[in-house]
Formats: structure tokens, sequence, C-alpha cells
């Protein structure tokens, strides 16, 4: 596995980030960009494993409003919602084997920890999804999209922050944990599963001669990034194929390439390509 540039996570951690905060960029230029920084760390974390070409950004209109999010681009489905549908999915055994100090409820943490930040990552829902009279119609969605979009509220733009400044920041990594686990459950409420998984996670600086602040579960000390990737060729859950039949396996490999490259994105580079070294406790 080659180590991404310097250039690569920044790119596709910005992409992200521009589609909660991009209220009045057009659907397809987020896309484009999403693409394109996805494909290029992909191709230099993956090569030609990679998948990432199934996964698209694309709008979902629900009960509460229409959003933007990573999706499956041929089943028109949210990584998120494929997620969910994986809770309670046994450890695989290519990951046990990739991992062997890793344990079902780190392997069940790192899964909701992913979707929560692919959730977060989305743009805040509008409320009222009737266009107004000059519309920006985008040719890759099959209806008019309204712009600006809603700002971020509070609690999504407080867990942003918390991703980003792992990455830009060279805080000490016992703050940039308790800033992370606060925002989290802060945004996704604190349920019991959240608590959990929230003390399952920690940021946590590599060691040398590349040290580089990375989430991180917190016994072991594994990459999330790198755990969800180690599921490349495993198969697909029996609870996500009850929901969605039609879903293959290289569809399932680019959701776990893509949840696994997200959390990549929010890494630090290494020292020795940044040019500086991340502060640690």
């Amino acid at each position: 596995m080659n180590s991404p540039s310097p250039s690569a996570r920044a790119r596709l951690r910005h992409a992200l980030l521009r589609i909660g905060a991009g209220r009045h960029a057009p659907e397809a230029d987020l896309r484009t960009d999403l693409e394109c920084a996805l494909s290029e760390l992909a191709e230099e974390m993956l090569g030609e494993r990679s998948r990432v070409g199934s996964v698209t950004l694309g709008s979902a209109d629900h009960t509460w409003g229409r959003n933007l999010g990573l999706r499956l681009a041929d089943h028109d489905v949210g990584l998120p919602n494929l997620l969910w549908r994986a809770d309670g999915s046994a450890l695989p055994t290519r990951v046990r084997e990739t991992h062997p100090a890793l344990r079902q409820d780190e392997w069940e943490a790192a899964l909701l920890v992913g979707k929560l930040i692919l959730t977060v990552l989305e743009s805040e829902p509008d409320p009222d999804p009737d266009p107004e009279p000059e519309p920006v119609r985008d040719e890759a969605v099959p209806h008019p999209q309204r712009l600006p979009r809603p700002a971020r509220a509070p609690g999504r733009e407080s867990f942003c922050r918390s991703l980003t400044d792992i990455a830009e920041h060279g805080n000490p990594q016992d703050e940039l944990t308790a800033l992370l686990r606060t925002t989290l459950l802060a945004f996704a409420s604190e349920t019991p599963d959240n608590q959990e998984a929230a003390q399952h996670i920690a940021v946590l600086s590599t060691a040398p001669p590349q040290p580089a602040m990375r989430l991180c579960l917190s016994r072991s000390g594994l990459s999330l990034g790198q755990v969800l990737l180690s599921a490349d060729g495993c198969p697909v859950p029996g609870s996500v194929l009850e929901e969605f039949p039609d879903l293959n396996q290289d569809e399932w490999n680019a959701v776990m390439h893509v949840t696994g490259l997200v959390l990549s994105a929010f890494e630090t580079e290494p020292a020795n390509a940044a040019g500086r070294l991340p502060h640690s406790t």
C-alpha cells in the first residue's frame, strides 16, 4: 500500500467539508470535486483494488428535508444507510486475521463511528424542498435544487470542526480526543451505543519516524481508517443483503473503501511529508 501524497488527504477533506459548507455551490461542482479527490486518494492508497467509482455525491428526499451526501450510484442509497444495516455484523475473518487484537465490540464501534462521520459530512437538510422561481438545475438530478442550502446546525458544525482539528491543528491528543467524543455525542445523541462507541475511539499519535495524529481505537491504537480498509473483499453482511439483495461484492467493497478513505482524510500528514511534527501528550 502506497503512502498518499501530502495534498491527497487535504483535497479530499476539503471536498468533503464543502458538501455541508458550500451553500452557494451547484451540486454538480461539489460532485466533481468530491469524485476527483476521492479517486486520487484511492489510487494512492488502494491502487487497482479501488472500487470508489461506484460512489457519488447525490441528494435524497426525507420527511425532514432534502440533503446531499455520499451514495451508491446504481442503488441510490446513502452510505450511512448501508452501514446502519450492518449493525451487529460479525467481525469479518479477514479483518481479524489482519488485526488479531481487534475485538467484536471495537469492530462495531468502528462501523458506528464511520457512519456517524459520513452523516455529519452531509449537507443540512432543507426543510422546504419546493423550488424557488429561478432554481439552479443540475443535469445529474431529476429535480431542481435550491440555492443557497441551509447552513450547518451548531451540533453538526462542532463535530466537523473537531474532525478538522485532528488534521490541521497541533493540539495535544488528549484534548483532541475529549473534543471529538463530546461533539460526536452532541451531534448523535447520548444513546448507550453511541456512548460506548465514543469511549472506544481516541486521537493518537503514530510512532516516529513518521508521527501523525490519527483517529484510532483507544484500546488497541489501531487506525479506524485502516481497520475499515482491511475489510476489502469481506462478504456482504447478511443483514445488508436482506435489505439490499441486489448489492454485489464490488459495491460493498466500495462502501468500505470510501468510509476508510474518509476517515483517513481527517488524519494529519506524516511529519516528514508535511514538514512538521504534531504535538502529543
